[in-house]
């Protein structure tokens, strides 16, 4: 198994471990016109599992990149990120967040939105802080959205994310 290095600030995200939970609430908000209704949260851990550092005292501008994927297939061995399907058309939004908990953050408006091109990469250059970053596939694609909490810091851009998305 390929094991990647650098900082605690390389998010990763795994289906295998959280979909169980996070898959079993159709809406996490509890309210039909919240931007995270119908998503499901996502955690993020570097490579190794380690938890991701408290956010910054000071917002510094910063950034995220990385590719959007379907799961691999079942009883697939090896590097299953270089096989899994890459996932085009993903609205990607990054709303800045004002309040609330990790679990129910209050979102302010959304300071960028970019969409997955064939290659399902997707980069975000925002102006530094707490956001919520949404991932909401078509609705014709046989997969389900997902969000997730990030913090933006002076390297938060260099290293990519890997989003899995789950299949419906």
């Amino acid at each position: 198994m390929k094991r990647f290095s650098g900082p605690t600030f390389a998010l990763l995200f795994a289906l295998t471990s959280v979909c169980a939970v996070a898959c079993s609430n159709d809406d996490p908000t509890g309210t039909e016109n919240d931007p995270l209704a119908g998503l499901s949260q996502r955690s993020g851990n570097d490579s190794v599992g380690n938890p991701l550092p408290p956010a910054p005292n000071t917002p510094v501008a910063g950034g995220f990149h990385g590719t959007v994927l379907g799961p691999s297939a079942p009883g697939s061995v090896g590097d299953t990120l270089a096989t899994a399907p890459r996932i085009s058309g993903v609205v990607v939004k990054a709303f800045k967040v004002i309040g609330g908990s990790q679990a129910e953050p209050e979102l302010g408006p959304v300071e960028q939105t970019v969409t997955t091109g064939a290659d399902g990469k997707f980069a975000l250059t925002l102006t530094g802080g707490n956001y919520v970053v949404t991932f909401t596939p078509p609705e014709s694609s046989i997969y389900g959205g997902v969000w997730v909490t990030a913090s933006t810091s002076a390297t938060s851009n260099q290293w990519p994310w890997w989003v899995i998305l789950w299949k419906k």
